[in-house]
């Protein structure tokens, strides 16, 4: 499975964050993610669960929270 497809399958399948829509890109170990969500433990669960997958590099956080 490449990175891109174990962080959008990852991020899907997490109860915190199954009713979010983050977009995910990435090129050689860099992701990017982007996305509304409703809260910054939301955001900060998401760069962690990101972060444990085996291929992350780098991430660049475009994450904000919905107004």
């Amino acid at each position: 499975m490449d990175v891109t497809t174990q962080v959008k399958t990852t991020l899907a399948s997490d109860p915190m964050l199954k009713d979010v829509d983050i977009t995910v890109i990435t090129l050689k170990g860099d992701v990017k993610l982007v996305g509304i969500l409703d809260n910054q433990s939301q955001i900060d669960h998401a760069l962690e669960v990101t972060r444990s997958i085996e291929g992350v590099h780098t991430i660049h956080d475009e994450l904000v929270i919905k107004k």
